[in-house]
């Protein structure tokens, strides 16, 4: 497709779901790599129609992980001072660790990082915050989730459009491929930080990417449109089923619900019910235990205990969460 017609249809994209305007101002998150010194040129370098056209702040975060960090920082630091008239405000952040972590680094990464994109947001009055998130990485986190487990709700990609705290997220390169972005742009980009770790093998997603995607793509080259096309349909049919849902949950707390539904489809519900409440934590496990006393003819009280200082309840016919 030309690159004419990329950008037309990203444009026309961007304006049918409400993504950006020129009322926005937006902080990129910008790690100095390949995506997303293209999302931040993509949006700074004139091209944009003049209603999307956004005011555009930026944010280089040194998660001091690395022990090229500091060449990292040196190398953004170089590019916001050659494109500060581009930009209505930048930084350079340092997360500062207590403790250097060892066990979930890229989730407790991400907290931080959101946590001062978010301060920075604050400070300069920007209503949204903008990564470079692409398809690729829609379909690698998708089959990360399904082959790490979870629930259903729980195996959902990326949102283009997700509120977090008092800004939104936006995502706009999220049904583009990651060969497309260079066609978004006018004079190339020659120059990007590669981060040495993507290529360790002993992170799951870097397996996953490296290795597992590239060897289903060869037993199927349409295998990443396949995926996402089945995601979509899973989130058509919660969608559909969200009434449906919303009233056995009523009927739980209301204690007029039928315990004798198929396993499957009682354990769906009192996920939702459990996640409804706030609690999320608890397990499949605990609540097949809460089932099984529900079910129970012989009585009509008993608990199980969960984790901390809560338990599940029964009382005739109705399941409670209650403090032991």
């Amino acid at each position: 497709m030309q690159a004419k017609v990329l950008r037309a249809n990203l444009i026309q994209h961007i304006r049918s779901n409400q993504l950006l305007s020129n009322q926005d101002h937006v902080v990129v998150a910008v790690s100095g790599g390949f995506d997303s010194l293209h999302l931040l040129t993509w949006l700074t370098d004139g091209n944009l129609p003049v209603d999307i056209q956004p005011t555009v702040s930026a944010v280089y975060i040194n998660h001091q992980l690395r022990a090229d960090a500091a060449d990292e920082e040196k190398f953004m630091r170089s590019w916001f001072d050659s494109n500060a008239d581009r930009l209505a405000h930048f930084a350079v952040e340092r997360v500062q660790w207590e403790v250097e972590p060892t066990h979930a680094v890229e989730e407790q990464a991400r907290d931080r990082r959101y946590q001062l994109l978010a301060h920075r947001a604050d400070e300069w009055q920007a209503n949204k915050i903008v990564t470079a998130h692409h398809q690729d990485d829609q379909v690698e986190t998708i089959l990360f989730k399904l082959i790490r487990g979870g629930r259903l709700s729980q195996l959902q990609g990326m949102a283009e459009l997700q509120q977090r705290g008092r800004q939104q997220i936006v995502r706009p390169f999220l049904h583009l491929t990651k060969q497309i972005l260079p066609s978004l742009i006018d004079t190339q980009i020659m120059e990007w930080v590669e981060d040495y770790t993507n290529n360790d093998e002993s992170f799951a997603r870097n397996k996953l990417r490296q290795t597992i995607l590239p060897e289903l793509r060869v037993l199927n080259q349409a295998f990443d449109q396949h995926l996402l096309a089945t995601m979509q349909q899973i989130d058509a049919l919660q969608t559909l089923a969200e009434p449906a849902m919303q009233q056995a949950i009523n009927a739980i707390e209301a204690g007029t619900y039928s315990w004798n539904q198929p396993d499957a489809a009682t354990l769906l519900v009192m996920q939702q019910w459990v996640t409804h409440q706030g609690y999320y934590e608890i397990k499949d496990s605990q609540l097949r235990q809460a089932l099984q006393l529900m079910r129970n003819q012989s009585v009509n009280r008993g608990t199980v205990d969960l984790e901390g200082a809560l338990q599940f309840v029964r009382a005739q016919n109705k399941l409670l969460i209650q403090s032991k």
